[in-house]
C-alpha cells in the first residue's frame, strides 16, 4: 500500500507543481527597470535529457540568462499577467521578463510495413518461426502530446503522453497475450530543481535512467526507424525506456565532464506502475568530451554507464482463458527484442526475434560504453552492452520461438547476453548533427535551407538530407539457455 502510494506521488508532482508555478509566473514583479538586452536567438538554448523536450537540464542557458530576473514595469490592480506568445519549434509563451516560459507541442510518427522473407520464419514458432508471425502493418508508431516549460530559471516541468500503446497485463512474463489499446501512457512525466549546491539538478518523476547514449536521445532524431535490439533486449525493455525515480544530473563549467545517477522502480509496462515487490533499479552514467569545437560540429564523446537491477516479481504460469496469474511468482527477467522494422503498435502484435524465455534470478547488473564522433556532416556512434543475470534458474516458462531452455528449475548459474551496433551517418546537404551538452546527446538536426517550395518568398530550399548504415547485433545465448543471436545490416 505505502509502495502504491509512493508511485501515484511520484507521477502527480510534475504536472501538480508545473501548475502552481504556471498561475503565479506572470505576477507582478516590481517598480520600473531598465530595458533587457535582446535576447540570443532561441536555437541556443540545448534541450535537456529529456524526450523531445527542450528544457534546459544542468546549467542556465546563454539565453535565459540574458534575460535574467529585473523588475517588470508596474501594473495596476486591475491588470492582468501578461504572457506573450511566438512560435519555435512549437507553440511557446512567456512572461515578459523570461521568468517564465512555457510550449506546448507533441509529435505523430505513422509507420507503414511490408516484408519479403525466406520460409523459416513462416515455420511454426517451434521449428524456428516468428511469433507473432510477420504480417505487413499499418499503425501509428508514437502519437505524443506535451507541454512542458521553466519558471525562475531553475525550475523545469514536463509533461508528456503517448496515445498508441497496448495494454498487456503480464507483458514481460507472457510478452504476447491479451492486448487491448490503444491506450495514453506516461512517458516525460517529471519536475527537476537546477544549481543545487553540490548535486546541480535533481529530477523527481517518470523519465529515463542514465544509461544509453540512443536511449537518451529523442524519438524525434531517431537515424533508422527503430533504435538498436539492445533498447528492446536490455535498455528499455516492455516499458518504453521510461521508468519513475529520482535522477542527480551535473556536469563541469565548460560542460565538457558530465555525470548523472539514480534510484528508479523497474517496471514491466509502459504506464509507470508496478504493483509487485522487487525491481529496484540504481544506474549511473559518466560522459566525458575530449573533443569538443566549433559548438559540436568537430566532437568525440566518451561514456561509461552502469545499471544495478532488482528484479521485479513475475508470474510463472497464467490461466489461458482470463490471462490472470495463476502460478508461484518469483523474482525473473526476460529477455527478448522485436525487429528492426515493427509490424504493429508498440504492444503484444509485434514480432519477436530472439527470446530468452523467463529466467528466475536474483539481480541483474548491466554495463553500457559508448564512443561517439561527429566530424562536419560525417558521425560515427556506437555502443557496446553486456548483461549478467545471477544465479539463474529456468522456470518453464520457455521462449516462445525456436529458443530453448533447460527442464524448469535447471540452475545454470549466471547468464550472460550482450549486444552492440555501430552506424555512419553522412548529410550530402552538408549540415552536421547538433550535440547538446545540456543532455550529453544528439539534439534536433537543423536543415541549412528548410524545404521550401520555389514559389513562396525565399522558396528553393530542398532540406537536410542524411545517407547512413548501421550494423546490428544481439546474442540472448550462453550455455544451456538459447534464446537466438540476431544480426542485423541496415
Amino acid at each position: 500500500m505505502t509502495s502504491g502510494k509512493i508511485q501515484r506521488w511520484l507521477l502527480h508532482v510534475p504536472c501538480a507543481l508545473a501548475l502552481l508555478l504556471a498561475s503565479g509566473a506572470a505576477a507582478g514583479r516590481g517598480q520600473d527597470a531598465a530595458p533587457l538586452p535582446p535576447l540570443p536567438p532561441r536555437d541556443t538554448w540545448s534541450p535537456a535529457a529529456a524526450e523531445g523536450a527542450s528544457v534546459p537540464a544542468i546549467s542556465a542557458p546563454e539565453w535565459q540568462q540574458a534575460a535574467r530576473r529585473q523588475p517588470a514595469p508596474s501594473r495596476g490592480a486591475d491588470d492582468r499577467p501578461a504572457l506573450e506568445g511566438s512560435w519555435n519549434h512549437g507553440m511557446r509563451l512567456s512572461s515578459p521578463d523570461s521568468a517564465f516560459v512555457f510550449y506546448v507541442g507533441g509529435r505523430t510518427q505513422f509507420d507503414v510495413s511490408s516484408y519479403s522473407a525466406t520460409a523459416g520464419p513462416d515455420k511454426p514458432p517451434g521449428d524456428g518461426g516468428l511469433n507473432p508471425p510477420l504480417y505487413p502493418a499499418a499503425n501509428f508508431r508514437r502519437a505524443r502530446l506535451m507541454a512542458y516549460g521553466t519558471y525562475e530559471e531553475i525550475y523545469d516541468f514536463n509533461c508528456e503522453y503517448d496515445f498508441t500503446n497496448q495494454y498487456n497485463l503480464n507483458s514481460e512474463a507472457y510478452p504476447t497475450d491479451f492486448d487491448t489499446g490503444p491506450l495514453p501512457a506516461p512517458t516525460d512525466l517529471w519536475m527537476q530543481i537546477r544549481e543545487i549546491p553540490l548535486l546541480g539538478t535533481v529530477r523527481i518523476g517518470n523519465q529515463k535512467d542514465p544509461f544509453g547514449f540512443e536511449h537518451i536521445g529523442s524519438s524525434r532524431w531517431l537515424n533508422f526507424m527503430e533504435r538498436s535490439f539492445a533498447q528492446d533486449a536490455f535498455v528499455g525493455p516492455f516499458n518504453n525506456g521510461f521508468i519513475p525515480g529520482i535522477q542527480v544530473l551535473n556536469s563541469t563549467e565548460d560542460g565538457r565532464l558530465a555525470w548523472q545517477f539514480g534510484e528508479f522502480k523497474n517496471t514491466s509496462n509502459p504506464f509507470a506502475f508496478s504493483s509487485t515487490g522487487g525491481g529496484a533499479l540504481s544506474s549511473a552514467r559518466l560522459v566525458w568530451l575530449p573533443v569538443y569545437e566549433d559548438e559540436g560540429r568537430q566532437l568525440v564523446h566518451l561514456g561509461v554507464a552502469g545499471r544495478f537491477t532488482g528484479l521485479a516479481i513475475l508470474p510463472t504460469e497464467i490461466d489461458p482463458a482470463t490471462g490472470q496469474p495463476t502460478g508461484p511468482n518469483v523474482p525473473a527477467v526476460r529477455f527478448r527484442s522485436r525487429g528492426s522494422i515493427r509490424n504493429g503498435p508498440p504492444g503484444p502484435l509485434n514480432s519477436i526475434y530472439a527470446d530468452s524465455g523467463l529466467l528466475q534470478g536474483s539481480w541483474q547488473n548491466l554495463i553500457g560504453l559508448e564512443f561517439v564522433v561527429n566530424r562536419g556532416p560525417l558521425s560515427f556512434q556506437s555502443e557496446y552492452f553486456g548483461s549478467w543475470l545471477a544465479d539463474g534458474v529456468t522456470t518453464g516458462t520457455n521462449p516462445i520461438n525456436s529458443g530453448r531452455q533447460p527442464p524448469p528449475g535447471t540452475r545454470v548459474g549466471t547468464v550472460f547476453y550482450q549486444a552492440a551496433y555501430a552506424e555512419v551517418l553522412w548529410f550530402l546537404t552538408g549540415e552536421s548533427r547538433t550535440y547538446s551538452l545540456a543532455g550529453t546527446r544528439f539534439d534536433r538536426p537543423i536543415p541549412t535551407r528548410s524545404y521550401r517550395p520555389g514559389r513562396l518568398p525565399g522558396g528553393g530550399g530542398i532540406g537536410a538530407w542524411q545517407i547512413g548504415a548501421r550494423d546490428n547485433y544481439l546474442c540472448l545465448s550462453d550455455g544451456e539457455v538459447n534464446g537466438g543471436v540476431l544480426n542485423g545490416v541496415t
